[in-house]
């Protein structure tokens, strides 16, 4: 019983986070239909509403540019089948040459693999399904119906643009701090295994930050098109600095583990205070990912970074502190604070 109730609570999940997307599919869809039979008198607009479906029936986090290429992808697809089978006629060699010749068009035109694979597709709906009589290029203008109303629903009735990309970063901060955590657990532990496996799962931030990204700019690309949406510049620009430093933060923070890793196994002697070091970060990252400012913790903890006072009296021990001091600095300024600022806060260099 209790594997049903939780199988219908992330049923449940799937539908809430799927009805908007699926919605601007039906009103796209419907609407381009109404649209070629009603204003351009075209019997049976098929490709009105595959095209606006197809143009739409993209994962959350996608851009309106690709919608807009997907719909180019139909449109190509279709004309150009409509153009052969008018020459050639259908059957087997046929939708063979009409593919072959949609592909290479859309690969001429710099298409992506989606567009390139949506004319494909459209070009063997164009050959196998009956044309209607006297129908001239009526399925490719359906096409390009289509694809238009899909462009209009996406911008004039967005999700919010925002949504994924909060999303997406509570994700990451609150990883990258987990990581940072099990790798204090590890020093604790004494075990190089441990960090070893905390320097994989940094690794692996890197498809995370891609999608973040590409959400920000989904984002942001809706918010302008969209007439009921403000662009929100501050947010994009606070956003993308922050993608930015953590980046940075991130690959300076992978050096820094990889070092200790080393260090661990070779028995070399790191700052007694290292771990509370990492976790004290880790606790900014998660002021981070909750949207509070963690400037006042960053700041303090880079007052704490003295490679003198810490005794880092090895090679690795001071490798480590110059990351994290770098680490530090990339975080600050991730969060808006000038790099001069964030740089002094660390204790000078003796």
């Amino acid at each position: 019983m209790a594997d049903l109730r939780t199988t219908g609570r992330q049923a449940f999940e799937r539908i809430r986070t799927g009805a908007w997307s699926t919605g601007q599919c039906g009103i796209a869809a419907g609407g381009a239909w109404a649209f070629s039979l009603h204003v351009l008198d075209h019997p049976r607009p098929f490709f009105a509403s595959v095209a606006a479906v197809v143009a739409l029936g993209l994962r959350a986090g996608q851009r309106l540019r690709r919608t807009a290429e997907l719909a180019v992808g139909v449109a190509i697809g279709v004309a150009i089948g409509d153009v052969l089978v008018g020459l050639i006629g259908s059957g087997a060699w046929q939708i063979g040459t009409v593919v072959s010749v949609a592909l290479l068009l859309s690969v001429a035109v710099g298409g992506s693999g989606l567009v390139v694979t949506q004319a494909g597709l459209q070009a063997v709906f164009v050959v196998a399904l009956p044309r209607t009589p006297n129908s001239g290029f009526h399925r490719w203008q359906d096409a390009l119906v289509g694809g238009a109303a899909a462009l209009l629903v996406a911008a004039a009735l967005p999700s919010g643009p925002w949504r994924e990309a909060r999303r997406l970063r509570v994700a990451y901060v609150t990883e990258l701090a987990s990581v940072l955590r099990q790798a204090a657990g590890a020093l604790r532990s004494d075990s190089a295994p441990e960090v070893a496996d905390a320097l994989n799962r940094a690794r692996r931030l890197d498809a995370l930050l891609e999608r973040w990204q590409d959400s920000l700019m989904t984002g942001y690309e809706t918010s302008r098109l969209s007439p009921l949406l403000s662009a929100r510049g501050e947010f994009w620009v606070d956003a993308k600095a922050l993608t930015v430093g953590l980046s940075r933060a991130t690959r300076n923070l992978r050096v820094l583990l990889r070092r200790i890793v080393a260090a661990v196994q070779d028995g070399q002697r790191l700052p007694v205070c290292l771990a509370d070091l990492l976790e004290q970060t880790a606790a900014a990252l998660d002021l981070t990912a909750d949207g509070d400012t963690a400037v006042v913790p960053l700041l303090a903890l880079a007052g704490r970074l003295d490679p003198v006072a810490l005794e880092a009296m090895s090679l690795s021990a001071q490798v480590v502190v110059g990351q994290l001091r770098v680490a530090t600095v990339d975080l600050l300024e991730g969060l808006g604070i000038a790099h001069d600022r964030a740089r002094n806060a660390l204790p000078e260099l003796a």
